[in-house]
């Protein structure tokens, strides 16, 4: 048994089983199973090596096309190499992820990293009474000719 992410060399695949309707995803890495599995996505194992994990039967085309996409952009979001096969690509939810995406990014550098923090304050102006120091050798590589 092979699976894709292997022969192409990335983190995690997502696309259509050949001759089905059945939509899977593989990876090698736990992390990337956690997102896989929060977009919908169930795992499979056949012991003791092989674990992949399938969209449920039954969604209709547009939900599978849906979770498909999600769950390869919140990989790549998470640095990941995973790709999604083109026929599973839906732009509304590329649209919808990256949004929430930046939204997330957005209220995560807005908040505090402690919550006893209070408001940060502002750097020091720079010390005029102390002596400057040596200026540090120039590492640029110039060749003269």
């Amino acid at each position: 048994m092979s699976f894709l992410h292997e022969e192409y060399g990335t983190d995690a695949e997502v696309y259509r089983k050949p001759f089905s309707t059945e939509v899977i995803a593989d990876c090698g890495d736990p992390r990337a199973h956690e997102v896989l599995a929060a977009c919908g996505f169930v795992k499979t194992t056949v012991p003791p090596h092989y674990v992949w994990h399938q969209l449920p039967e039954g969604l209709p085309e547009e939900e599978q096309m849906r979770r498909a996409t999600r769950a390869a952009c919140l990989l790549r979001s998470q640095g990941f190499d995973a790709n999604v096969a083109e026929d599973l690509v839906s732009e509304e939810a590329v649209a919808a992820v990256r949004d929430e995406i930046l939204r997330h990014r957005i209220s995560g550098a807005a908040s505090s990293s402690s919550p006893t923090a209070g408001p940060v304050a502002p750097p020091a102006p720079p010390d005029t009474t102390a002596p400057a120091a040596p200026a540090a050798p120039s590492t640029s590589a110039h060749r003269s000719r």
